[in-house]
């Protein structure tokens, strides 16, 4: 519990009596200089002690602030001040309690005890703020300043008084130009979306992530969100800790997925995934390890250094990745050295500072806005460099699959493809986005060998292959006989191929007039959704396409059968599996 006013004005009862004696003898002890900003760490003795002693423990300079004691004192001497102050401002930090009391020059308090949740967050900055207590009918010599469970020593360092309407005002300069850099980070965002739909990669998706947690970590430090909505400073905090970890882990993932295919090897990749759940653990170390029962206190002044070294293991591996991919031709890695150098570099002097290397913590928000607009803008680059060349390598394998169904392979009596040789592609048509399989039969074929002859049913199967032909998003097979098969790519895959089994019977009618009787054709489409942990094999795929041609004819052919769905996966990766 905080000392109450009786406890006040016996101390500063006893600095007087002390003082005039010490006049009275012609000797002057050391006491708080007019201005003066000072602290002390409460190690066995009481504030009125320490108040009384002024020259004795006290530390009158923005360094040597010890957080491991269980309260902390601020003084803010309040003489030769020409405005007064009515607020307290500080480095949003947590804390248990805290006390705050306003001295009279005659001796006389007033004196408040408030908790985390009556701190206001700052609409401007990394700070927080609450009301002085008021001192009627006097004016304040000295604010004293009692904090229990401090948990970062930037609120003792960070900590100044101010009036309202010092408060109120607010740069606006400052505002927007976060407020452009916050513009500028959800542009990627939209861009991640337009390329997603294009190519299904992975990196667009951890980037897309990485993006959006460092747009909210500026609007977080900058206060910027304190507009937007109200928060505590507990969810500040974790919004903080979340945002700024989660925004390094999905990065670092990022990475390991945008680095080509042989830049990297997969010790490499996992070990930055690891790194991404080493951050995450360390952020839950940060926000909760000072209210673990029974060790919390004991943890409590250490929590924000762990915080801070934990990245120093993360650092190293990320140089160490980089090396190795640069040293072995990645293109991408480029971008990434280019992006992160100036984060890196911050952070190291971020860590260094919390690790004793300044006399305070150097919190540089300013810079860390700077730091990840440039990192976003470069990334955003190295997705799109990225993106046009795994395009560029999908047409040209997608044209050479093309090329390759001409000259290898045919069908003789169409100039279609054969099974044999859609079978030997099947895996990398499917990595190049065929992921639909339609099987499609003439209806009662054999009765047109059997009336007009095998020439006229040969003219039927090569306007049929005239119908079905390839284009760059379906390739057309003749399975055998009157059956013949698609396998598509790209969107509206159901409507394209009933257009086509449809487009069947209006064609040979018109290319065969004599042709007495209409030709129709009956199909059974499967589109296969690509399954998370690999890819449907030809014989089920080509089963499920079987199986369904086989509903459309019962139910009274010239009609389609269709089924989207996931299928499982087959094979070693099954095995695996299950």
């Amino acid at each position: 519990m905080f000392s109450g006013r009786l406890v006040w004005a016996m101390a500063l009862l006893w600095a007087l009596i002390g003082s005039v004696e010490a006049r009275a003898d012609g000797v002057l002890p050391a006491a708080f200089a007019p201005g003066s900003q000072c602290h002390i760490a409460l190690v066995g003795q009481s504030e009125s002690e320490a108040l009384a002693r002024p020259g004795s423990g006290w530390v009158c300079s923005p360094r040597d602030y010890d957080i491991a004691a269980p309260r902390v004192l601020l003084r803010f001497d309040l003489r030769g001040v020409a405005a007064l102050p009515d607020e307290l401002v500080t480095s949003l930090t947590r804390f248990t309690r805290m006390g705050l009391t306003v001295i009279g020059a005659s001796g006389r308090i007033a004196h408040r005890d408030i908790t985390e949740a009556a701190m206001q967050p700052g609409l401007q900055g990394w700070t927080m703020r609450t009301a002085l207590p008021v001192l009627a009918g006097e004016r304040p010599a000295a604010v004293v300043i009692a904090v229990d469970g401090i948990t970062h020593p930037r609120l003792l360092s960070m900590a100044r008084l101010e009036s309202a309407g010092e408060a109120a005002s607010v740069d606006l300069g400052q505002a927007l130009l976060v407020a452009a850099l916050c513009g500028m980070l959800f542009v990627p965002i939209l861009a991640n979306i337009a390329f997603y739909r294009v190519l299904r990669e992975r990196f667009l998706l951890w980037h897309t992530l990485a993006v959006a947690l460092m747009l909210l970590q500026t609007l977080v430090t900058s206060g910027l969100i304190n507009a937007i909505a109200r928060f505590t400073v507990g969810e500040i905090s974790i919004l903080s800790g979340f945002t700024l970890g989660g925004g390094i882990a999905a990065a670092a993932l990022f990475s390991a997925n945008l680095i080509e295919e042989g830049k990297l090897d997969p010790l490499h990749r996992r070990l930055l995934a690891v790194a991404g759940g080493w951050i995450m653990a360390g952020v839950l170390v940060y926000l909760w390890g000072a209210s673990l029962p029974g060790i919390g206190e004991a943890l409590r002044p250490y929590v924000w250094t762990v915080y801070y070294a934990q990245y120093l293991p993360v650092l190293a591996l990320f140089v160490w990745t980089i090396t190795v991919a640069l040293l072995r031709g990645s293109r991408a890695v480029r971008f990434q050295i280019v992006a992160w150098a100036p984060f890196m570099v911050l952070g190291l002097v971020r860590i260094g500072s919390s690790l004793g290397l300044a006399p305070v913590p150097m919190e540089m928000a300013s810079q860390q806005h700077l730091c990840i607009t440039w990192e976003v803008i470069v990334t955003a680059l190295a997705v799109v460099d990225r993106f046009m060349t795994l395009k560029r390598e999908r047409d040209d394998a997608q044209a050479e699959i093309r090329l390759m169904a001409t000259l290898v392979d045919q069908d003789p009596l169409t100039g279609l493809l054969n099974r044999r040789a859609l079978e030997s592609r099947f895996a990398e048509l499917q990595r190049a986005g065929f992921r639909a399989m339609a099987v499609i039969d003439l209806d009662h074929f054999k009765a047109i060998n059997d009336t007009h002859g095998h020439a006229m049913g040969d003219a039927v199967l090569k306007i049929v292959a005239e119908v079905l032909a390839s284009d760059r998003h379906t390739i057309s097979v003749r399975m055998g006989g009157e059956e013949f098969l698609l396998l598509m790519a790209g969107n509206d895959i159901a409507e394209r191929a009933e257009r086509r089994r449809q487009a069947i019977s209006v064609r040979v009618s018109a290319k065969l007039p004599g042709l007495d009787r209409m030709v129709t054709a009956s199909m059974g489409l499967a589109i296969d959704l690509p399954w998370p942990m690999g890819r449907t094999s030809f014989p089920a795929l080509y089963e499920q396409c079987d199986r369904l041609l086989y509903e459309a004819k019962h139910g009274g052919r010239n009609r389609s059968s269709v089924e989207q769905r996931i299928m499982p996966p087959t094979g070693r990766l099954a095995a695996a599996q299950g």
